[in-house]
């Protein structure tokens, strides 16, 4: 007990300095928040239970825009399903979308994408699948919203996405639900050959054809919408490993910022001691079997996206606020 004790007031401790140390940012997000908590609607995906995504996006750093698929497997929670909802911004343009191999007609109108099927899905817990093919210019890439575009420090172009909590229908289609966790995703990415990915999960392969370099994201852990990311520029890729007492070692992936490569070697392997002192708190590491990373983004403060936390800066006090996230945040949320 007293153990669990130092742990929750050193979270508490550190959660009030990145608070701090972001203080601007922090005021810009809540604002965000809370409107789109006002605007969330309820009702979207309640007939059905998401258990895997697959992805599919090409993204350019240097270009603001998204064109994706995006496949969603789920299981029917009543009976007699005629249509299926996904929260999706209505900035964004439907190309097709594709349900056992033909396309059916939909709408996507203040930001709620509806698909009405053929037939309907007559019984409760069906296994099915729906592919929607999008493109377009998410909404507020100019400003604070969860699919960024900006600049390093060196002037490079980047692409960043942030979510948290409801931001995620301004690039994909989803169930933007907090309490409907993803049991697993697979996350492929098309991208100009002299940028590299950061996202969640295991790193499969990188592979250049045609000048185009394809990126694939493996993650194989329970999810919820809003820790789904990625980040996107020319970054410094290195690693430090965390050894435990059991004999398991973790993998920390570092995505950073050439210009800051120096510093961040610097300071990341802070990150070994700090991981397991939580271990041994704590269970163990919740996604051992997978990674932990950090990559460098364009906010002043970090967010604890699943296995790979994204930071403004690479302090003791951040290092540790973010890692303490992916017990308490990601491997336990709201969600089931």
């Amino acid at each position: 007990m007293k153990n669990f004790l130092i742990i929750i007031l050193f979270i508490f401790i550190n959660n009030i300095y990145a608070q701090y140390e972001n203080k601007f940012s922090h005021l810009k997000c809540e604002r965000k928040y809370v409107n789109s908590f006002n605007n969330e609607d309820d009702f979207v995906g309640l007939n059905y239970d998401v258990v895997y995504h697959r992805f599919s996006w090409e993204v350019n750093p240097e270009i603001f825009y998204i064109k994706g698929e995006v496949t969603t497997y789920f299981y029917t929670t009543e009976n007699n399903v005629q249509e299926i909802t996904f929260n999706l911004s209505s900035a964004l343009n439907i190309d097709s979308v594709i349900y056992h191999q033909n396309q059916l007609s939909s709408n996507l109108e203040n930001d709620i994408l509806k698909i009405t099927l053929t037939n309907n899905i007559s019984q409760e817990n069906t296994l099915d699948s729906i592919s929607v093919y999008y493109q377009g210019e998410p909404d507020g890439g100019g400003g604070f919203g969860a699919f960024i575009q900006s600049q390093t420090p060196s002037g490079t172009p980047i692409i960043w996405t942030l979510s948290e909590p409801y931001g995620a229908e301004e690039w994909f289609p989803c169930k933007n639900s907090l309490n409907d966790k993803i049991d697993s995703i697979d996350i492929f990415f098309k991208t100009p050959v002299n940028y590299k990915v950061a996202s969640n999960g295991v790193l499969k392969y990188e592979n250049i054809e045609n000048n185009i370099k394809t990126t694939f994201w493996k993650h194989r852990h329970p999810i919820t919408t809003y820790l789904i990311a990625f980040a996107v520029t020319d970054y410094e890729v290195y690693s430090d490993f965390v050894h435990f007492e059991n004999s398991d070692t973790v993998e920390v992936l570092n995505y950073v910022f050439p210009e800051n490569l120096s510093n961040a070697q610097e300071s990341t392997p802070d990150v070994i001691s700090i991981m397991q002192i939580f271990d041994s708190l704590l269970i163990p590491y919740p996604f051992t079997d997978e990674k932990y990373g950090h990559a460098q983004f364009g906010w002043g403060g970090g967010m604890e996206h699943q296995t790979m936390s994204f930071m403004g800066g690479f302090s003791y006090q951040l290092i540790a606020h973010e890692l303490a996230h992916q017990w308490f945040g990601n491997y336990i949320t709201c969600g089931i």
